[in-house]
C-alpha cells in the first residue's frame, strides 16, 4: 500500500463560469502602490523593475503584502533566490493578531540540505527515495502559514521537483478557483489541493526568517493577475488538532479524532498504517489547556505540543510528525468523451427521488440537496436521496466526497442496486471501510483488507470500473455484475462478483443498465467533481 500519495498530476476544469476579466499589473516595476508590510522587519527595495526582499537579525517573517483581497484568480510572477533562502508567495492569506496566515506557494531553493523528514519523495518509477540522499525539492508546493503546515507537498511529483532553476529567474503559476488550488513551477504542473478555509484574502511576498543570519535576498517580477470575481465569505471550518501523525524510526501512525457519542478528542496508535486492523491502544483527551494531553486506564499517556504529538506506554516511545495524505485521483479530468455529471455549478443531469422509487426522479435536485458556496452537492438530512436522471451500463465512475463529522452513513448504489459505503471508518481502526460493499450477500466477500479513509472535511475519492450484468430474452441472469474500486488511490476490490443482494436493491431484481444514486441517509455530507466514462 501506497503510504503517501500524489498530491496532484491530474486536473480539473474550472467548476464554473468565471469572468475572464482582463490581467492587471500588480507591480508597476517603479513603486510599491498597492503594496504594504506585515509581519517581519525584512526590508524590501526596487531595483531594476524587480522587488528585491533582503534578510535582517532577529526577524520572524517579513511580508509584503496587496491592499486588496482577492478570491479567484490566476496569478503569475517570476522570482529569483539566493540559495539557502526558504521563501514565498502567499495566497488567499489573512493577517490574525498580527500573524499572517493562509495558503503559502513554497519556494525552495535549498539544493545543499539532504532531506530525511516525512514524507518521503518518490522517483518517477514510484521509488522511494532513500532519506539523505537528495535535497527536498518542494517549490511549487502548497504550504498552509501558521496553521496545518504542509497540505500540498511534491512527495509525488518528480518532474515538478526538478522544474526549479537554482540562481536564475523562475516562473510560478497560481490558480484559484472556488475550492481549486493548483500551482506551477516553469510551466511543469506542481500541487493540487481542494480546501476552502480562506475563500479570499490577499497575495503576499515573503521574505523568510533566518535562525544563524546571513544577508540573502530574492526578488520578484512581471506580478500580474487575472481577477475572476470573489467568492462568499462563508469558509470551511478547521480543527487544527484532528489528523494523522507518523513516526519515521518506528512506522507507527497515530490518528487524532473526536469521539462519535461524546465529540471528545481520543488517539489511536497502530502499529500497521492504513490496515482494517484494531488500533494497539486508544488514549482519550484529559485536558486542552497548553496542547491536547491523553491518558488511558493502562498507564499511557501522550501529549500534542506544536505539531509533534509524543506517546508513551507499555515499552513504546511515539514521536510523531503531521501528515497529510491526498487521493492521487483528487481532481481528475474527465477524459475526452466521458459526460461530466456534477461540475461544480448545475444538477441538470439530477433529480430527487420520492421515498422507495429507486429508479427515477420525481422532482428537482435543489429540493433535496443544497449548493455550497465553494461548488459541492451537500446531501441535507431529511431531503431524500439525488438520481442521475439518465441509465447507465458498462463504465468507469469518479466522484469526490467528504464526511462534515464524525458520524456519516451514505453511499452511492450502482444501477440503483449495487451499494458502495461512504462511512465515518477513519480513525476506528477496525471495521467496515468506506468503499466497502455495502448490499452484497453473495458471493460472501471480505471486507478489505485496508481502511484507505481520510478525515473528516479532508477530500476523498471513489474510482469503481463496473460492468452490468448480462440477461437473456427472458431476463434471466447470464453473467453478474462485477466491479473494480479504488477509495483514495488504493485497490479494494478486485474485478469482483456481485451475484445477490439484501433489500431495495434485491427487489428490484436484475438489469443490464440504470440511474446511479447518491444515497441520503440521516446525515449529511457531500460530493464534487463527477464524472461517468461509458465502456
Amino acid at each position: 500500500m501506497k503510504r503517501f500519495v500524489l498530491t496532484g498530476v491530474l486536473s480539473l476544469i474550472a467548476a464554473c463560469a468565471f469572468s475572464q476579466g482582463v490581467w492587471q499589473e500588480l507591480f508597476d516595476g517603479k513603486s510599491f502602490e498597492g503594496w504594504t508590510q506585515v509581519g517581519g522587519t525584512a526590508t524590501y527595495h526596487i531595483e531594476r523593475g524587480a522587488i528585491v526582499g533582503t534578510t535582517v537579525p532577529d526577524s520572524p517573517n517579513s511580508f509584503l503584502r496587496t491592499t486588496r483581497t482577492y478570491g479567484n484568480f490566476i496569478l503569475e510572477l517570476e522570482f529569483k533566490v539566493d540559495e539557502g533562502l526558504n521563501s514565498g508567495v502567499q495566497f488567499r492569506s489573512q493577517e490574525v493578531n498580527g500573524i499572517v496566515q493562509g495558503y503559502q506557494y513554497e519556494i525552495d531553493p535549498d539544493q545543499t540540505t539532504l532531506y530525511k523528514g516525512l514524507p518521503a519523495n518518490f522517483d518517477a518509477e514510484g521509488k522511494e527515495i532513500a532519506p539523505g540522499t537528495a535535497p527536498r525539492s518542494w517549490t511549487g508546493g502548497i504550504y498552509d502559514e501558521k496553521r496545518r503546515g504542509w497540505i500540498g507537498d511534491l512527495t509525488h511529483a518528480p518532474e515538478a521537483r526538478a522544474a526549479f532553476k537554482p540562481g536564475k529567474w523562475n516562473k510560478i503559476r497560481i490558480e484559484a478557483r472556488r475550492d481549486l488550488l493548483k500551482t506551477w513551477i516553469n510551466g511543469v504542473e506542481a500541487a493540487t489541493v481542494v480546501d476552502f478555509v480562506t475563500p479570499q484574502g490577499f497575495i503576499a511576498l515573503q521574505v523568510h526568517a533566518v535562525p544563524e543570519y546571513k544577508k540573502m535576498q530574492i526578488a520578484w517580477r512581471k506580478i500580474r493577475l487575472l481577477d475572476l470575481g470573489d467568492n462568499p465569505t462563508e469558509g470551511d471550518p478547521l480543527d487544527q488538532n484532528q489528523g494523522e501523525w507518523l513516526d519515521a524510526s518506528t512506522g507507527y501512525l497515530a490518528q487524532i479524532y473526536r469521539d462519535k457519542e461524546s465529540g471528545n478528542y481520543c488517539v489511536n496508535l497502530t502499529d500497521r498504517p492504513w490496515m482494517n486492523v484494531a488500533p494497539i491502544t486508544t488514549l482519550k483527551a484529559t485536558s486542552t489547556e497548553g496542547g491536547l494531553q491523553f491518558a488511558n486506564e493502562e498507564g499511557w499517556s501522550g501529549v500534542l505540543e506544536r505539531k509533534r504529538l509524543k506517546i508513551n506506554g507499555d515499552s513504546v516511545q511515539f514521536d510523531g510528525q503531521r501528515i497529510h495524505r491526498v487521493s492521487p485521483t483528487l481532481g481528475a479530468k474527465a477524459p475526452e468523451g466521458a459526460e461530466v455529471l456534477f461540475d461544480g455549478e448545475h444538477l441538470n443531469k439530477w433529480g430527487a427521488m420520492a421515498p422507495k422509487e429507486w429508479l427515477v426522479a420525481s422532482r428537482d435536485a435543489l429540493e433535496a440537496v443544497r449548493l455550497t458556496p465553494g461548488g459541492n452537492i451537500e446531501i441535507t438530512p431529511g431531503g431524500g436521496s439525488i438520481i442521475t436522471r439518465q441509465n447507465y451500463r458498462d463504465f468507469k465512475l469518479h466522484l469526490e466526497f467528504r464526511l462534515l463529522g464524525e458520524k456519516t452513513n451514505g453511499g452511492v448504489y450502482l444501477l440503483s442496486r449495487y451499494e458502495f459505503n461512504i462511512k465515518d471508518s477513519w480513525g476506528q481502526g477496525a471495521g467496515a471501510p468506506t468503499g466497502a460493499l455495502g448490499n452484497v450477500i453473495a458471493p460472501n466477500h471480505p471486507e478489505p483488507a485496508i481502511n484507505n479513509a481520510l478525515p473528516p472535511m479532508v477530500w476523498q475519492t471513489l474510482d469503481i470500473e463496473f460492468r452490468a450484468p448480462r440477461l437473456d430474452e427472458a431476463g434471466k441472469c447470464l453473467e453478474h455484475a462485477r466491479a473494480t474500486v479504488y477509495l483514495n488511490g488504493e485497490l479494494l476490490y478486485d474485478d469482483i462478483e456481485m451475484e445477490r443482494l439484501k433489500g431495495a436493491g434485491s427487489r428490484l431484481g436484475f438489469a443490464e443498465e440504470g440511474p446511479i444514486y447518491l444515497q441520503e441517509h440521516g446525515t449529511a455530507y457531500q460530493f464534487r467533481n463527477i464524472w461517468i466514462q461509458k465502456r
